[in-house]
């Protein structure tokens, strides 16, 4: 007779949550990822922007184009401070994805080492009787000779 676990139903679902949870993780650490590389842009423009003010006011620029230059700046520092917050919003939830995986993957691992103990009983038992067949066997040849 094989080894049947009770509960390898609820194993699979455990394992089918963890692996949900744990694409889950990717996809947030993946969107983190593209934010930091917009943040970097943005702050690059915003870094370009104000070399190009300074070379403008340098060589005498005129008011009318240097308030444009300044709203061109405004613009990228309230852009960059948006994306910033949204790097904040995405970080807290991978840091809430993060505790469901690890949630699911504990209890994924309950039942994974209950499904070990359970096997290694199983085995333990199973070789205890084919010891109990052999010395069985043993001892009938043994009296036979007598």
């Amino acid at each position: 007779m094989a080894f049947q676990f009770k509960l390898a139903a609820v194993l699979r679902y455990r394992e089918s949550l963890e692996q949900r949870e744990y694409l889950a993780l990717q996809k947030i650490q993946l969107e983190i990822a593209q934010m930091d590389a917009q943040i970097r842009q943005c702050q690059e423009q915003y870094a370009a922007a104000r070399k190009h003010r300074e070379t403008e006011l340098a060589r005498g620029l005129a008011s009318i184009h240097l308030q444009a230059v300044y709203e061109e700046e405004l613009a990228l520092e309230k852009h960059l401070d948006k994306l910033q917050a949204q790097r904040k919003e995405l970080e807290a939830k991978r840091q809430q994805c993060l505790k469901t995986y690890q949630l699911a993957r504990q209890k994924r691992e309950v039942l994974d080492r209950l499904r070990m103990r359970q096997l290694d009983a199983y085995r333990r038992a199973q070789a205890k009787r084919q010891q109990n067949t052999l010395d069985d066997i043993f001892l009938s040849r043994y009296r036979r000779r007598q």
